[in-house]
């Protein structure tokens, strides 16, 4: 065999993951460990993922269109980068793969920096750094809070001007005794919620001058001279290349769709379903042909939501799939995800519907909520913005433990969650051993709170179907720097090439998405945005 002289700089210049992956199957000759489907799907060329081998450059157009800026995406980092960049004097073009615009959530969270002052603008950046597990890059952060009042107030004003109507929600948090001010867009109440105001401003913005292709996907980037000029998108007759005098700003979301990607770069999502398909990576792999960089593994994961309880944190009993007590249940709702893994495992990760579980709950369950809302209000929630508790005809009920047990088994074979039956006299006997649990006062199976160990005696019951089983978005992306520019192997920006949104990388770094701001990843994609569509637009 061939004696391999490979440098760590040589496997970045290589092409970043790509490099590692070809030149590790070669030199460990298969003794590393590889996430589950990258393994059971290997190319041919040397053990490349599939995803990450660079075609062939397209080189013949159908059309050839001339802009300043050309921005990949329709979500909210890409509206808001049009936007700034139009209104900069820039002639702008917006390609996406589907045929509208598109965004999802709810809330769009902002540090008011009208009420903060510094000291308080920094220990909001710090306390995300501790909940990122220190791999954020600082200076995204500090983007973040000091410009996105300004932006959210756009998005806000943007859409209600055609219709699509914020409810502010405000709120007060304090790091290390300092105070910092949080204001956020919610459209919770709207139909289609925050994608009502996206759909709202991308008309605005198609009056206004930005030209939107639809259904025009980008497949390559192009480059000229070592300057990413352009991008390939397929058109109907054919591939046509957007060119972009001043730059590309990609804001074309996550690889949530792309099964393969995530589980490579986020392998304990192992098992859980794919909520947006078309949000399949596509971007990034083009990013990295060009020499970009993807953020280090682990990418953050972001699993929440599931059942009428999602946003309410209320620490009642919780039963699993097997009908058994199986945390402390004041664990925040967003890192629930992390229990389940087991239980994707027992059913070989087909079937995400093994990371549900039900909440038991008595009659009066909205009363001690509220009061525990009221007490405790750090930790114990009932939701946020314009959220209400939710309706009972949501929960399954039943007058006696042991109807509500054939309930819950009903419940699951009407819902087709493909989850064997629970033993209904293990449910019985989970709740009254939790009854006699609360009876002393003392949580010696989990540790939780002795305040809130509640018995579950008066009817009728109350079984809330939970559990966060689909994945809105991986957190991860590009590597880019407080310009949000795209950066090579070498840390160096490389010309017209700039990255937004969750397309871009290093504003996360733990292992998941950190709720403990609401709304701070679409807060975070309109403001990265934002500013980029001004900065491009100035060059």
């Amino acid at each position: 065999m061939a004696e391999m002289n490979v440098t760590r700089r040589n496997l970045f210049k290589m092409g970043g993951i790509a490099a590692v992956a070809a030149a590790g199957a070669s030199m460990l000759g298969g003794c590393a460990p590889q996430p589950a489907a990258v393994a059971e799907k290997k190319a041919a060329d040397g053990g490349v993922p599939e995803f990450l081998q660079q075609p062939e450059p397209i080189t013949e157009f159908a059309e050839t269109k001339e802009y300043d800026v050309v921005v990949i995406g329709a979500g909210e980092s890409g509206l808001a980068a049009a936007h700034t960049a139009l209104e900069g004097g820039a002639t702008v073009a917006c390609v996406q793969n589907i045929p509208t615009a598109q965004t999802t959530g709810n809330m769009g969270a902002s540090v008011d920096i009208s009420k903060t002052d510094e000291a308080g603008v920094q220990a909001c950046v710090a306390f995300l750094m501790e909940k990122n597990a220190y791999r954020s890059n600082r200076k995204l952060l500090e983007v973040w809070a000091k410009n996105s009042f300004e932006a959210i107030n756009w998005w806000a004003d943007a859409a209600a001007a055609n219709g699509a109507e914020s409810k502010p929600f405000d709120s007060t948090r304090e790091y290390n005794g300092y105070t910092y001010y949080l204001h956020a867009n919610t459209y919770n109440h709207l139909d289609g919620a925050h994608n009502a105001a996206a759909l709202a401003i991308a008309e605005q913005l198609a009056s206004d001058g930005v030209e939107f292709f639809y259904n025009t996907p980008a497949v390559q980037l192009y480059t000229e001279e070592g300057r990413v000029a352009g991008v390939i998108c397929s058109g109907e007759e054919g591939d046509i290349l957007f060119k972009a005098a001043k730059g590309v700003i990609l804001a074309s979301g996550d690889c949530s769709g792309n099964e393969e990607m995530r589980n490579y770069y986020c392998p304990d999502l192992r098992g859980f379903k794919t909520m947006s398909e078309f949000r399949d990576g596509r971007g990034m792999c083009m990013g990295i042909w060009a020499g970009a960089q993807m953020t280090p593994v682990n990418h953050s994961k972001m699993v929440h939501g599931g059942g009428a309880l999602t946003r309410l944190q209320v620490p009642f009993l919780n039963l699993d799939i097997h009908g058994e007590r199986f945390m402390n249940e004041m664990l925040n709702f967003a890192y629930l995800n992390n229990l389940m893994r087991g239980y994707l495992e027992e059913y070989d990760y087909q079937n995400p519907m093994a990371a549900k579980f039900f909440t038991i709950m008595p009659a009066n369950w909205a009363d001690i909520a509220i009061k525990w809302a009221e007490e405790y209000p750090t930790e114990v929630q009932l939701g946020v913005g314009n959220m209400k508790l939710p309706s009972e005809d949501q929960f399954v009920k039943g007058e006696t433990l042991e109807e509500l047990a054939a309930n819950i088994n009903a419940y699951m074979e009407a819902e087709q969650w493909g989850i064997d039956p629970i033993d209904e006299a293990t449910i019985v006997e989970s709740i009254r051993h939790y009854n006699e649990l609360c009876a002393t006062g003392v949580d010696g199976e989990f540790g939780k709170r002795a305040v809130f160990m509640t018995s579950i005696e008066e009817g009728p019951f109350f079984a809330v179907p939970r559990g966060a089983n689909s994945v809105p978005a991986v957190l991860g992306g590009l590597v880019v720097d407080e310009n949000q520019q795209c950066l090579d192997a070498d840390r160096n920006p490389i010309p017209g090439f700039f990255a937004v949104g969750n397309a871009s990388g290093q504003f996360y770094g733990g292992v998941d998405y950190p709720m403990d701001i609401e709304g701070l990843s679409i807060g975070r994609a309109i403001t990265s945005g934002y500013v980029t569509g001004r900065y491009v637009a100035a060059l």
